[in-house]
C-alpha cells in the first residue's frame, strides 16, 4: 500500500485537509502491519501515526540507552541532552526530599499502625495470618492480608529506625518511581512534555503519598504498564522475564489484579496490528504470558485467594464510597486532578490529539474508575501517561534523540550525585527530624488506660493506632473484613442517622469507652446521655466512659 493510497483514505475520514502536511518518507512503497492496523481503524489516529509506523518498520526507529531516536531531524527539537539525562534524577530527588522534608503528610494515615503490627505478627509467629487476632468485633473472623510483604518490609523498616524508617522506605518507592516514570517517558517525548507529563502524576498522586503498601507497588505498576504497551504497539507479547514482576506486585498489594486486567485490552490491540498470517503466533504468545502472568500472581502464601480481596473489597457497595480514600471524586473543589483534567481536554480540544479506539476505551475506564473511587487517581497518573505517549510522540512529530558521547558517564555521575544526596538528607533528617505520625490520640489513649476501659467503640480511623497499642477496636481500616452491612451499621449509628440503633449498639456490644474526633455527630448525644459522662478531650479526640454503679466502684456497699 503506497502513501498515497493511505493518504486518500484518510483524506475521505476528513483527517487530511492538507494533502501536502505529510511529507512522503523515501521508500514508502510497501504495507506493513503497522500502516494496516492503523488504516483498519479508518485513519483514526492521523497522519503523524502513518509516518511514525513507516519509521518503525523500516528500522528507523532504534532504541539507543533507553532512548527512541529517529533519522535526519534537528536535536533541538528536544531540548537539551544534559538536562534528558538529569531529568529522571531530578524529579526522584524532588520526590524523595519533599517528602521527607514534609515526613508528616507520609504518616498522616493511621493505617500504617496496624500494618507495622501484622507486620510483626507475621514475623513472631513465621505465618501469614488466616483469622483476625485484633479487633474485639470479628476475632477470629476468616481474614487475610495480601500486603504480607508490604508490612514486613514496613516493619523491619520500623524496628531499625523508628518512624524514620517506614518513611524513609515509603520516600525512596516513591523517588524510584518518578525516575522510572520520567525515564521510560524520555524514550518517546521531548522535555518539555515529560516534565508536564510527569508534574501533573506527581500532583495527582500527592494526596495519596503515604506510608502505606500501595507506594511500594508504584515503580511495579511503571515498569509494567510500559512493558505491556510496548509490546502490544510492536505486535508481541510482554518479555516472559516481566513474570517475577506480577509475582512481587502480587505479595506487596492487592492492586496487582489491575495489571493482570491490562493485558486483554493491548492483547486484543496488538492482534488488531499484526499482520494476517501472524496473527495466530501472536494470540499464542499473550495468551501464554497472560496465564502465565495469572499463575506467576498465584504465587503467594494465599495462593489464588489472594485475588478475591479487591472483589471482596468492590462487594462493599455503598459503603466503599463512605470511606474517604474510596469515595467519589469531589468536583465541589477545585485541586490538582481538577486542573489536571481541564487542562488536558483543553489541549484535545486545541490541537486534536487522536488516540487509537481501544486506547480510548482504556484511558476511559481509567477516567470513569477515577470518578467513582479516588484511589485510582494513582493508576490514571501513573499509567495512563504510557497510553497517550506514543500517539502524543507522533502528534508532536517525530523528533531526533541522538546519544551524545559522554551520556552514559553522565548518566553515572547524576545517579552519583543523587544517592549520595538521597543517603545525606536521610541522616541528617533522621537525626534532627521528629517522625511521631501526626494527628494520633495519645494523651486521649493514655486516659483510657488509667480508667482501665473495657470495649471501645472507636472512630473508624483511629482503629489503626488501637491495635498498636494494644487495644482491641470497635473497626479498623480492614474494611473487607468487616463488610458491607456492618460498616453501614456503625456509620448510620455513629452519625446519628438512627438514634436508636446507635444506643442498642452501646448495649448489644457491651461498650464501656467511646473514642471519636470533635465534630463526631454522636459526641453531642453521649454529652446528654444517661450514664455517661466526657472524660477527656483535645483537638484530635473526645473520650467518654460510661458510669459506674456505686456497687461496682466500691465493693460491698450496701445497694
Amino acid at each position: 500500500m503506497s502513501a498515497s493510497t493511505i493518504r486518500s483514505r484518510c483524506r475521505g475520514t476528513g483527517l487530511l485537509n492538507d494533502p501536502g502536511s505529510v511529507p512522503e518518507p523515501r521508500g514508502f512503497t510497501e504495507e506493513t502491519p503497522a500502516l494496516r492496523t492503523f488504516t483498519s481503524f479508518n485513519c483514526a489516529a492521523s497522519s503523524d501515526l502513518i509516518m511514525i509506523a513507516h519509521f518503525r518498520d523500516q528500522g528507523m526507529l532504534v532504541r539507543n540507552n533507553g532512548l527512541h531516536t529517529s533519522p535526519g531531524l534537528e536535536t533541538g527539537q528536544l531540548g537539551s541532552n544534559a538536562l534528558r539525562v538529569w531529568l529522571p534524577f531530578a524529579f526522584a530527588a524532588t520526590a524523595y526530599l519533599n517528602l521527607l522534608v514534609f515526613n508528616g503528610r507520609l504518616l498522616i494515615d493511621h493505617d500504617i499502625y496496624w500494618h507495622v503490627v501484622v507486620g510483626q505478627w507475621i514475623i513472631d509467629h513465621r505465618a501469614v495470618p488466616h483469622q483476625d487476632p485484633f479487633s474485639s468485633t470479628m476475632l477470629g473472623a476468616h481474614w487475610i492480608t495480601s500486603e504480607w510483604l508490604s508490612e514486613v518490609l514496613y516493619y523491619f523498616a520500623f524496628r531499625l529506625a523508628g518512624w524514620a524508617g517506614p518513611v524513609v522506605l515509603a520516600a525512596l518507592a516513591l523517588g524510584l518511581t518518578f525516575f522510572l516514570l520520567t525515564r521510560l517517558l524520555l524514550r518517546r517525548l521531548p522535555n518539555l512534555a515529560v516534565m508536564i507529563l510527569v508534574g501533573a502524576a506527581m500532583a495527582l498522586t500527592a494526596p495519596h503519598m503515604l506510608a502505606r503498601p500501595h507506594v511500594l507497588v508504584f515503580p511495579l505498576m511503571v515498569l509494567w504498564a510500559s512493558a505491556v504497551v510496548d509490546a502490544a504497539e510492536e505486535q508481541r507479547a510482554p518479555s516472559l522475564a516481566y513474570l517475577p514482576l506480577i509475582t512481587l506486585w502480587a505479595n506487596l498489594h492487592g492492586s496487582f489484579t489491575f495489571g493482570l486486567a491490562l493485558l486483554a485490552p493491548f492483547a486484543v490491540e496488538a492482534l488488531w496490528g499484526a499482520e494476517a498470517q501472524a496473527r495466530r503466533s501472536v494470540f499464542i504468545q499473550w495468551l501464554r504470558f497472560g496465564v502465565l502472568a495469572t499463575l506467576a500472581a498465584c504465587i503467594t502464601p494465599y495462593g489464588p485467594e489472594s485475588m478475591e480481596v479487591l472483589f471482596r473489597l468492590f462487594r462493599l457497595g455503598d459503603a466503599l464510597s463512605k470511606i474517604n480514600e474510596w469515595a467519589p471524586m469531589d468536583f465541589a473543589s477545585f485541586g490538582s486532578f481538577q486542573i489536571c483534567l481541564i487542562g488536558g481536554l483543553a489541549y484535545l480540544l486545541y490541537t486534536g490529539l487522536k488516540l487509537p479506539p481501544l486506547r480510548i476505551i482504556v484511558l476511559l475506564a481509567v477516567v470513569y474508575q477515577t470518578f467513582m473511587h479516588r484511589r485510582y487517581v494513582d493508576i490514571l497518573a501513573l499509567v495512563a501517561p504510557f497510553f497517550i505517549a506514543g500517539p502524543l510522540s507522533l502528534h508532536l512529530a517525530p523528533v531526533a534523540i541522538p546519544r551524545p558521547d559522554g551520556t552514559l558517564a553522565a548518566s553515572r555521575r547524576a545517579f552519583a550525585v543523587t544517592a549520595v544526596l538521597m543517603v545525606v538528607s536521610a541522616v541528617v533528617l533522621a537525626m534532627k527530624t521528629d517522625f511521631t505520625p501526626p494527628f494520633t490520640p495519645r494523651q486521649a489513649v493514655e486516659k483510657m488506660r488509667e480508667l482501665n476501659t473495657g470495649r471501645v467503640l472507636n472512630e473508624y480511623y483511629f482503629g489503626g493506632y488501637l491495635i498498636y497499642v494494644g487495644i482491641p477496636p470497635f473497626i479498623d481500616g480492614r474494611a473487607e473484613l468487616y463488610g458491607r452491612d456492618f460498616i453501614n451499621r456503625f456509620l448510620n449509628a455513629c452519625g446519628l442517622v438512627d438514634v436508636a440503633d446507635f444506643v442498642r449498639l452501646l448495649d448489644e456490644y457491651k461498650i464501656e469507652t467511646t473514642l471519636f474526633r470533635p465534630g463526631t455527630a454522636a459526641i453531642g448525644l453521649l454529652d446528654r446521655l444517661d450514664g455517661w459522662e466526657r472524660v477527656y478531650s483535645d483537638d484530635i479526640a473526645v473520650v467518654h466512659h460510661r458510669r459506674r454503679a456505686a456497687s461496682e466502684k466500691e465493693p460491698g456497699a450496701s445497694h
